[in-house]
């Protein structure tokens, strides 16, 4: 999983319901603070339906359990990589908000 579909990922699973690509490109375009290639974001969604970390229904996307695992895997790597001897000023904070987001997609949820 790339940083772009770690992103992609963390939209459609925190969105309250099924999440359009237009949609999804706003608020990737917010988080990255530029704008993204829809033809992009189009290729990694279809990448990612492929793995099987989202399903596309009717035009538009929901999680896949495959996709929470694979995005959990992942966190817990930055939480680790960042923990061990970076020495920045701002890694308790960091650590704090990845701890929270590991433990978001710990269990999954319920609307989901």
């Amino acid at each position: 999983m790339t940083v772009l579909e770690l992103a992609i990922f963390f939209v459609v699973y925190r969105a309250m319901q099924p999440i359009g690509i237009d949609d999804l490109a706003d608020t990737l375009a917010g988080w990255f603070d530029c704008p993204i290639a829809p033809d992009i974001i189009a290729t990694a969604v279809g990448d990612m339906v492929g793995q099987g970390w989202l399903v596309m229904i009717a035009g538009a996307l929901l999680p896949a359990e495959a996709g929470r695992r694979a995005a959990r895997t992942l966190i817990g790597g930055i939480v680790e990589m960042l923990d061990h001897g970076t020495r920045l000023l701002d890694v308790a904070l960091m650590m704090a908000v990845l701890r929270l987001t590991k433990e978001e997609l710990d269990h999954g949820d319920g609307h989901h």
